[in-house]
């Protein structure tokens, strides 16, 4: 056997390896996507929500038609929407829905947006951090005494307020993730993109330039 025979033919021959700085860049992932656990809990504040709006139509419905008003109606619309706003305070944040004033950051250059998107996560898991700490000992203090509602339901006031403490990590949890995005990727406050093709009809339509009258 000759040595060339072990030569590798062109079939065999080694590939160039890609190099780093040609290959392409990974895209950014799509900050606010819900995982299992988010949609469960937005179910949940959907869900104290709806039941809150209910109650409160049943209440005006009887107080107006039939002249009764139920004992329990304010109370239980006041528990359940409590509730529901701290519950889906994080989900909120993931999902788009906090106000937020762009006008300025978006003529600054982008090594000074991504500072103040990180100035504003700060900010937020620092007021978020204050409503956790500073509601547990109210929640403490009520469970202590045993307090309950004043109406004939007797419900305890340590659950109402228990939903302060839950929101506050629920917002701490969004920011801390949002601060995250914004060093490693970019602007996590940026609202999702909206399509604004026209439908075919309503293309259509416009195309004809029909008169309105």
């Amino acid at each position: 056997m000759m040595a060339s025979d072990l030569k590798p033919g062109p079939l065999h021959a080694r590939q160039p390896l890609p190099d780093k700085a040609t290959a392409a860049p990974r895209a950014a992932p799509v900050f606010g996507q819900l995982g299992w656990l988010s949609r469960i809990i937005l179910a949940v504040g959907t869900v104290l929500a709806l039941g809150a709006t209910g109650i409160m139509i049943l209440e005006g419905f009887s107080r107006y038609v039939l002249n009764v008003s139920y004992f329990w109606a304010e109370e239980s619309v006041r528990f359940l929407m409590v509730w529901a706003f701290f519950l889906t305070l994080g989900v909120a944040g993931f999902r788009h829905y906090h106000i937020r004033t762009e006008l300025l950051v978006q003529r600054l250059p982008r090594g000074l947006q991504r500072a103040v998107w990180l100035l504003s996560c700060v900010a937020g898991m620092l007021f978020a951090f204050i409503l956790a700490y500073s509601s547990i000992p109210q929640v403490q203090r009520f469970y202590s005494m045993g307090m309950v509602s004043e109406s004939s339901l007797e419900l305890p006031m340590w659950l109402l307020f228990l939903a302060m403490p839950v929101g506050g990590v629920a917002l701490f949890l969004y920011y801390a993730c949002a601060a995250w995005y914004a060093w490693r990727w970019g602007d996590p406050f940026a609202p999702e993109p909206i399509d604004e093709t026209p439908d075919a009809g309503v293309a259509t339509a416009l195309s004809r330039q029909e008169p309105l009258l």
